[in-house]
């Protein structure tokens, strides 16, 4: 007796019906043990096997070699900075390096005093003098940072696979976006974080909430929803560290680090598809966004289009949000400092390897 079995793959590309996660699947016929059943040589098909898994961890540990890479080079960013004021390089070290700074400067000066009374035939005393002045622009040019770190609302409780989709909607005033989940929980949560977002608040008016579709080349979309980095309370934290610097005393440039969650999804793109129609007819504006679960959408319609409740009605007890304005854009065009980028670029490589 064989069965058909459902094996992971990053290769192939499986299309299921819109509203729902596209994933990468390819097909396998197995038989009893779970041995792979082929017709031919049994030993090439084991040796393909074993070099496919050898394949499949290289690639996993050069993904995560990558990623932490990355990371090591964000956070030297964050202790060493190299700018310009105008035409004049600055450095910002963080205020752990405020010793080094110091005393490095303290040493530059009494070198200078050293080898002043020193008789140094040229072309020497001219290196070294040009080398301890430019040590001492260097350590003038240093200033010191101090880092706080900032945490945006996180929601309680969340699993990325009770994302199954989106609904897309118009009324004759603005669009509606529905993010359908299959547990109410997830859906209720989800919504109260992205309100949290927007203190709470229906209408959001200084775009607090950012939301994106962006079109992938293989010819689904992704989904991103996640905070501003521009959110007043950020401000705020910032305003206060920096005035506890100023009444200590001290002169510091402030690196704020943020700590947000990103909700993310792909789903499908196919020909007709109601994201399409969204997309050829979103020219701006405010989106009304909700969260539905599956239950609620039974029996009311053919369609997402037609079965959206009436108001946007979601998660009860909860209102939705009108945001200010959605992007739409495409994997080639997104800038290399955004959010969607980065997922893009080191998140999601390392899922799938």
């Amino acid at each position: 007796m064989c069965e058909i079995e459902r094996v992971y793959s990053p290769y192939d590309y499986h299309s299921i019906n819109e509203g729902q996660s596209h994933k990468r699947w390819q097909t396998a016929v197995t038989g009893v043990g779970g041995r792979i059943l082929f017709v031919g040589d049994q030993f090439l098909l084991n040796m393909s096997d074993r070099l496919k898994s050898l394949v499949d961890a290289l690639r996993s540990r050069f993904w995560i070699a990558r990623l932490k890479l990355h990371m090591k080079r964000v956070g030297l960013k964050q202790q060493v900075r190299f700018e310009l004021e105008g035409w004049k390089p600055k450095v910002v070290l963080d205020e752990r390096y405020e010793r080094f700074v110091v005393y490095g400067s303290r040493t530059v000066t009494l070198l200078g005093i050293f080898t002043s009374l020193l008789l140094i035939p040229p072309p020497f005393s001219v290196i070294i003098s040009l080398a301890l002045a430019l040590l001492d622009l260097f350590f003038e040019r240093t200033a010191l940072m101090v880092q706080s770190m900032f945490v945006q609302p996180i929601p309680e409780k969340w699993d990325s696979d009770s994302w199954q989709g989106n609904l897309y909607h118009y009324d004759d005033r603005m669009w509606g976006v529905g993010l359908l989940f299959d547990n109410e929980e997830i859906a209720r949560v989800a919504l109260e974080t992205i309100r949290a977002w927007n203190y709470d608040e229906d209408i959001d008016r200084d775009e607090n909430v950012e939301m994106s579709f962006v079109e992938m080349n293989d010819g689904g979309y992704m989904t991103y929803l996640y905070p501003s980095d521009e959110r007043e309370s950020l401000r705020e934290a910032a305003k206060a560290v920096e005035q506890e610097q100023i009444e200590k005393g001290k002169i510091r440039e402030h690196h704020q680090n943020i700590f947000q969650m990103v909700m993310a999804q792909d789903f499908d793109n196919p020909p007709g598809s109601n994201f399409r129609t969204f997309k050829n007819h979103y020219n701006g504006g405010r989106v009304m966004l909700n969260t539905f679960t599956t239950a609620r959408l039974v029996d009311r319609g053919s369609g997402p289009m037609d079965g959206l409740p009436d108001g946007f009605g979601g998660v009860e007890s909860t209102d939705p949000i009108s945001l200010k304005e959605v992007k739409i854009t495409h994997e080639d065009e997104l800038r290399r400092d955004s959010v969607e980028y980065q997922h893009l670029k080191y998140v999601i490589p390392l899922l799938e390897s």
